[in-house]
């Protein structure tokens, strides 16, 4: 049975040299030549399937060489970790599908994942990291309920107006998210005049025992809402968060293309009445509670020779400043040697409650984040080096990170990548667990 392509291709070339080539015969209806043509065919309708599934496995073998002179390491380790690298071998399994019946759809991605390092042995973890169903009884609303990843905000590397959604992993922001358990709906119209289009997006997020508990007490109601317009060729979005105890948000973004090659974009955040909780060098502990103002401005390059530069500004008003950090770093110092003076842990185990807002990505006020990558260079299809560079502008520490894609057949990518740790003593990258790692992975589509 031939292809409703090989037939359309056949009646077209037919009618080209039919009408074209000959057209004295396309002319003269009268002509004694007579041809008879039977496109009488039985075309074979061309369904589209109802579901799909795609699946892929990922080995990875990561070496992180320990820096046994940073303060980090000491307050995790503090001298009983002899060893001065850390092998990690990571097998992720991630299967990913939907099913479409009429007006709804099912979607879900999960994920499994075994790894093995000195620690801990063989460990594994399984999660969902999105399943919902979407309802859509037109092609302008479509109602969404379970676990979904929801991403606002037009950051590359950082994004303070992604109110719903998991931190991203600066290391790696492509890497997709675990979402939360919401209900959410899209509405979009199309419009004339200065507003081209025009959606919103409420969403509800309820907090319990066993649904999204990692975000606040039991029996919360988080909500709010994202507007969008599209007007004089730039992306906007406003949106909001609300919810009785934690802190409420308000935020803006945009997205640009000044040209083909060259993009804009920018986002920015309220956070009211945030807390955030302080430690000098003494261990004396206090409590800030202020509106934070958070904001990114960056943009996307691409070059003639196919360079992709990606450039970011991210002030983080809810960071600490370069004393505070300094000071933090100081107390684990002082608790670290009256550990070895007296085997007291009484200063150590305190700076660890405090491990959680000082010890995250981005504790600090300013950064700086710059991507470059080249498409295929000397003529390799389908290989992309590229250099990753973050600047802590408040105490001049860095990372780097050097990186290597090749996908040499299909459905196979390898990624070597190098990441490197640079600071004065009492900064954020100099004092981090490790100065340097190695992470090689393959990954393969199916």
């Amino acid at each position: 049975m031939k292809s409703i392509f090989t037939i359309l291709f056949f009646v077209a070339m037919t009618t080209f040299f039919y009408g074209v080539a000959c057209p004295q015969n396309a002319d003269n209806s009268s002509n004694d030549l007579d041809i008879d043509l039977d496109l009488d065919f039985d075309i074979e309708e061309v369904e589209k399937k109802p579901y799909s599934i795609n699946a892929d496995i990922e080995l990875e073998e990561a070496i992180r060489f320990l820096d046994s002179d940073a303060l980090l390491f000491k307050q995790k380790y503090l001298d009983t970790k002899k060893s001065d690298t850390f092998w990690q071998t990571d097998i992720n399994f991630t299967i990913e599908g939907q099913y479409e019946w009429d007006k709804i759809k099912l979607y879900g991605r999960f994920n499994s994942l075994i790894y093995y390092n000195k620690d801990v042995s063989w460990e594994s973890e399984r999660k969902a990291e999105e399943a919902y169903i979407t309802f859509q009884p037109s092609v302008s609303l479509a109602v969404d309920a379970g676990k979904k990843v929801h991403k606002w905000g037009k950051g590359y590397a950082f994004s303070p107006s992604a109110f719903f959604a998991r931190p991203k992993d600066i290391d790696d922001p492509d890497a997709t998210l675990e979402g939360y358990n919401s209900l959410s709906a899209d509405y979009i119209k199309s419009m004339e005049g200065v507003i081209k289009t025009f959606a919103i997006t409420p969403i509800l997020m309820p907090v319990t025992r066993h649904i999204n508990d990692e975000l606040g007490l039991e029996n919360e109601l988080i909500w709010g809402a994202k507007f969008y317009f599209f007007t004089f060729d730039t992306d906007i979005d406003l949106m909001f968060q609300v919810s009785k105890n934690l802190n409420n948000q308000i935020g803006i973004d945009f997205s640009k293309n000044l040209n083909p090659s060259f993009e804009i974009h920018g986002e920015a955040a309220l956070v009211k009445d945030n807390t955030k909780y302080i430690i000098d060098e003494f261990g004396n502990t206090s409590e800030q509670e202020d509106t934070a103002f958070n904001f990114l401005l960056g943009l996307r390059y691409l070059s003639e020779m196919e360079t992709t530069y990606i450039l970011e500004y991210y002030h983080n008003g809810e960071g600490y400043t370069a004393d505070e950090y300094e000071n933090y770093l100081e107390f684990i110092e002082r608790g670290y040697n009256q550990y070895l003076n007296t085997s007291s842990m009484a200063s150590i185990s305190k700076s660890k409650k405090y491990a959680s807002s000082y010890n995250q990505q981005a504790a600090m006020r300013d950064y700086i984040y710059l991507k470059i990558s080249q498409k295929d260079p000397f003529d390799i299809l389908y290989f992309t080096p590229a250099i990753i560079f973050i600047y802590n502008i408040d105490d001049q520490s860095a990372s780097i990170t050097p990186q290597l894609t090749y996908s040499p057949i299909t459905n196979l990518t390898l990624d070597l990548k190098a990441g490197f740790l640079l600071g004065n003593s009492k900064t954020e990258y100099a004092e981090k667990i490790n100065n340097a790692k190695i992470v090689f992975s393959m990954k393969y589509y199916f």
